[in-house]
């Protein structure tokens, strides 16, 4: 699975341990040889499923993100399964030296507990999952106070399931990190149906408004908003408002939060509707009008609204706004710097065929079964849609078996699915590898879980017939916001897309990966999909310096010093966006003023 870092522990003399995730387990290892540290967990690993109940022992779990140190506690959040079928998110603290769960934090609330009565239906916490901490964690290590954030609950596009505002998912939370206890909390989403999830560690900031200082907290979103609060009384420190959203779903069952909250500042760093006079110019006259054509029949009237049958525009897309790099901050000016997303998406309902009444061919079943569980990444011709691949011709690079391993144990993006029993596998084995058979599919497992009545085409972003961006741009962006005041000090495109040469300006391209920013007034970043490292002045937003890279770097750089020398690296991993894969890590040095 992918891996965005490991965690480093030491006692500060000759135990040095590095913790990573692989798979369904979490990794320790003697920073000095390398090997397992046998006393940690069983032989240095412990299973990612502790503490999440028995009912879901063969679910995905794992993590991406690397684990918070706080004194002898790592503190771990995780990645679970996007649909239907996912473990519940909630946050562990285990011992570094013995790997033994010292606290845990419940995501999704048991009777008793805060947050419980969020939920209508009152056994929700026995078959809804995720609520999960993905995107990492923040932590003032003097007040011992842990900043998570979390992602939406299952099924993430249809909450007929789980009515209510369903804390403590879209939350950023703030844990007491020695105990797990929760100190505040501040919901972005009520009942997330867009996927909404918090995608990165929030910034430990301070704020010197209106001559007072406050140490504060800033929340980037996918919505396109920042929120800010005091760190230990969570506060806000500028007004944040409940407004009106659409709540007239064509989804049967579906009941949506009739408020949204709004901060009152800063404004939003990206577009949050798509108009008739958003849709590119750039674009040949018959794929403009294509475009009209489909945009009128979208439903397009609200940022919250709801998923339809028809098709509802997302923009903020999926990916924000805000993505996983994060915002950086710069203690010396105040200033948070925010690159993000500004591709719009289309969503749509699709109806989910009946359970069967009667016996059926294994192949059939294995349709209704992939329409279930896969469908939703892969499409429902097979085709693939956003960044998942197509399941056309599978056939020729999979046999039966080799398929069945595939969906036991993921790979990349795509979660494992051994909670499925053998029989289902086969089925959707049966199904996507286009097996002629005649077999008969009898079911007689019984799943913990309701089943859904709806699911989604695809994840789609809105493209022109020819694959092109149907909003104008800019698709990306770089902003500077004074949190002091609120205000924003610059902002402008981040990267340029060449396959719009009669652009006036640079397009920006989508981007994943923060920048960082240095005390001599840099600001540096890649993230683009044209694999660039550009180098800015932190205080007005000049373009200094563009390296090219041999892939694009969808990762936040590094900068540290090494016998008075200043170093950038950055891994070059591409492969998002259709752009080619690299492998590399590159390193640049800093000039040294004489």
């Amino acid at each position: 699975n992918s891996c965005r870092g490991v965690t480093y522990w030491s006692d500060g003399k000759n135990d040095g341990r590095i913790f990573y995730t692989a798979g369904s387990y979490l990794w320790c290892i003697s920073s000095e040889t390398g090997k397992p540290i046998n006393a940690f967990g069983d032989g240095g690993k412990i299973d990612l499923h502790v503490g999440l109940g028995d009912d879901v022992k063969d679910q995905f779990v794992t993590a991406t993100s690397p684990g918070t140190i706080y004194k002898d506690l790592l503190v771990m959040g995780s990645r679970v399964n996007e649909g239907h079928q996912a473990a519940p998110g909630h946050i562990r603290a285990f011992d570094v030296r013995t790997g033994k769960m010292k606290w845990i934090f419940k995501t999704i609330p048991q009777p008793g507990e805060t947050g419980y009565e969020s939920w209508k239906d009152k056994d929700a916490w026995k078959t809804i999952g995720a609520a999960n901490s993905w995107g990492g964690m923040s932590l003032d290590q003097e007040k011992g106070i842990l900043f998570a954030t979390t992602g939406s609950a299952n099924y993430d596009w249809w909450g007929g399931n789980r009515k209510g505002n369903n804390l403590f998912a879209d939350c950023l939370l703030a844990i007491d990190a020695a105990t797990g206890k929760r100190l505040w909390h501040f919901q972005h989403v009520h009942h997330d149906i867009w996927d909404k999830d918090l995608p990165a560690a929030p910034a430990l900031v301070t704020i010197n408004k209106n001559g007072t200082k406050t140490e504060a907290v800033a929340l980037t979103t996918k919505t396109g908003f920042v929120y800010i609060f005091d760190r230990v009384s969570g506060k806000p420190v500028y007004e944040i408002v409940e407004k009106h959203v659409p709540v007239d779903s064509d989804l049967e069952g579906e009941e949506l939060s009739p408020t949204q909250p709004y901060p009152t500042a800063p404004a939003p760093f990206v577009r949050q509707s798509f108009t008739e006079a958003d849709i590119n110019s750039l674009l040949p006259d018959s794929s403009i009008a294509d475009i009209k054509k489909r945009w009128t029949t979208y439903r397009r009237d609200h940022m919250y609204a709801p998923i339809s049958l028809r098709g509802t525009i997302q923009l903020p897309g999926l990916d924000g706004g805000a993505e996983w790099g994060g915002p950086s901050y710069d203690p010396e000016t105040g200033i948070l710097y925010i690159n993000a997303n500004e591709m719009a998406w289309v969503i749509q309902g699709v109806p989910m065929k009946k359970e069967a009444s009667e016996k059926e061919s294994m192949t059939t079943a294995g349709e209704r079964l992939y329409r279930a569980n896969c469908m939703s990444c892969h499409g429902a011709d097979k085709n693939g849609s956003g960044n998942f691949p197509t399941l056309i011709g599978s056939e020729k690079k999979y046999s039966p078996a080799g398929f069945d391993t595939l969906l036991q144990t993921g790979r990349r993006m795509m979660p494992a699915f051994r909670e499925l029993p053998a029989l289902y596998r086969q089925a959707i084995a049966s199904y996507v590898l286009n097996e002629k058979t005649t077999v008969i599919f009898q079911d007689t497992f019984s799943n913990r879980r309701k089943p859904l009545p709806y699911t989604i085409a695809g994840y789609n972003k809105f493209l022109s017939k020819e694959g092109l961006p149907a909003i104008s741009p800019p698709w990306g962006t770089l902003s500077a916001i004074n949190l002091n005041t609120g205000e924003y000090v610059w902002k402008k495109p981040l990267g340029n897309d060449s396959r719009f040469p009669a652009a006036q300006h640079p397009t920006g391209t989508e981007n994943y990966g923060g920048s960082v920013i240095t005390a001599g007034g840099l600001l540096i970043i890649a993230a683009t999909s044209d694999s660039k490292l550009r180098i800015f002045n932190k205080r007005d937003g000049t373009l200094l310096h563009e390296i090219n890279l041999p892939a694009s770097a969808f990762a936040t750089p590094s900068v540290y010093s090494q016998n008075g020398k200043q170093f950038i690296a950055v891994a070059c991993g591409g492969g998002k966006l259709n752009t080619k894969s690299g492998d590399s890590y590159i390193a640049f040095s800093l000039p040294v003023k004489k």
